[in-house]
């Protein structure tokens, strides 16, 4: 085996993606390949220039209410039908979102989602950290979503949630909160109407396709490896049609 040629799982690591995503993009023709016996050896100059492509793609993010539709329905998965027409959106718009979701790579997403929500850190004291996330209409997300998805990602201190500026006034007088720049409790507020709002705070934790997108802000390696991941699952299991 070359010894500067990649495994699957090597170039997978590299990529942050499954070695299945690996193995996809090299029977598209984006990676170069040779094969050593029943082994695939990836071109690690073919990695680098992925990677490097990905971080200049150009491109708008969607706008939130695709965003959300996209995001709440695990991508396509699940209640499409159901969240696209609550969200209202009409069946082109539907359609054109489908497509667009089939055709992003995994990396893509924390671009395509950036402006689901505005984005605010505040300095709570740890000890009232679980009691903010068991608040009426405060969403856990992230970080403090990772258990209930079966993620084995552990939040020192920190936590995540979706909520409303509402909310967030009676929060503030509650627990005497202050917006800061090194806060331990990140805080997202999602980005449209108020008749749309009701669908995207209407989860007791968000779903794994939104708490993948934050993780892919977070800036952490192992988070964004693990949001890669989970995005990749959804996009194999996205319908097609």
């Amino acid at each position: 085996m070359p010894e500067d040629w990649l495994t699957s799982d090597e170039a997978a690591g590299l990529l942050g993606v499954t070695a299945g995503r690996v193995n996809a993009l090299a029977r598209s023709g984006e990676l170069a390949y040779r094969m050593a016996g029943r082994t695939r050896l990836v071109d690690p100059l073919s990695v680098q220039r992925l990677l490097s492509t990905a971080r200049r793609r150009p491109g708008r993010p969607l706008v939130p209410r695709s965003a959300w539709a996209a995001l709440l329905s695990d991508l396509g998965t699940v209640n499409w039908i159901e969240l696209t027409a609550a969200l209202g959106m009409s069946p082109k718009q539907r359609h054109n979102l489908k497509g667009l979701i089939a055709r992003s790579p995994a990396e893509n997403w924390d671009r395509l989602a950036k402006a689901r929500a505005a984005v605010s850190r505040v300095r709570v004291r740890p000890a009232y950290l679980n009691e903010i996330l068991q608040w009426e209409r405060v969403v856990p997300s992230g970080v403090s979503a990772t258990a209930q998805h079966g993620l084995d990602l552990i939040a020192a201190e920190e936590a995540e949630a979706y909520l409303s500026h509402q909310t967030w006034q009676v929060l503030q007088q509650e627990f005497h909160l202050e917006t800061s720049p090194s806060g331990n409790l990140v805080l997202r507020f999602p980005s449209v109407t108020d008749e749309q709002l009701s669908v995207v705070l209407g989860h007791k934790v968000m779903p794994v396709a939104v708490v993948a997108a934050d993780l892919l802000d977070s800036g952490d390696p192992r988070s964004r490896r693990t949001a890669l991941q989970i995005i990749n699952q959804l996009l194999e299991a996205t319908p097609r049609g």
